[in-house]
């Protein structure tokens, strides 16, 4: 899982280094509900949106085809390693320990924010009075 992880934060870095809007609050708040739905709760069928929040389309497409790399390779891995439950999968993702470049700390925080995991049951649901 981490390696899967570290192509993505390396593909999502690479992009940055051109596109400064990949760390504006539009763009991570999409990318993070594409792992939130598209691997954390793996929903089958969930199509990542074409608009991510970028300049372009073009750019738009570079983060959407990394994210669609990540969610596949990582929902097939997840499953050879029987990473089925929801807390499972949020921790594989929120591993603090993968990152691109260690000087740098580019981790999955930097992109995507955290999501503690104990706002959520068991299935992946808030739990609302936690979060209120």
């Amino acid at each position: 899982m981490e390696a899967l992880l570290l192509r993505l934060l390396t593909e999502l870095q690479a992009i940055g280094r051109n596109h400064e809007e990949l760390y504006d609050s539009e763009v991570r708040e999409a990318m993070g509900v594409a792992i939130m739905e598209g691997f954390v709760r793996c929903i089958s069928g969930y199509q990542i949106p074409a608009d991510l929040g970028m300049m372009t389309e073009n750019d738009n497409k570079s983060v959407r085809d990394a994210l669609v790399r990540y969610i596949n390779d990582a929902n097939l891995r997840a499953a050879e390693l029987c990473l089925a439950s929801f807390h499972a999968r949020l921790a594989a993702f929120q591993n603090r320990y993968v990152r691109v470049v260690p000087s740098s700390a580019k981790d999955y925080e930097e992109l995507f924010g955290h999501t503690p995991p104990d706002w959520y049951d068991l299935d992946g649901n808030v739990i609302w009075d936690r979060v209120s």
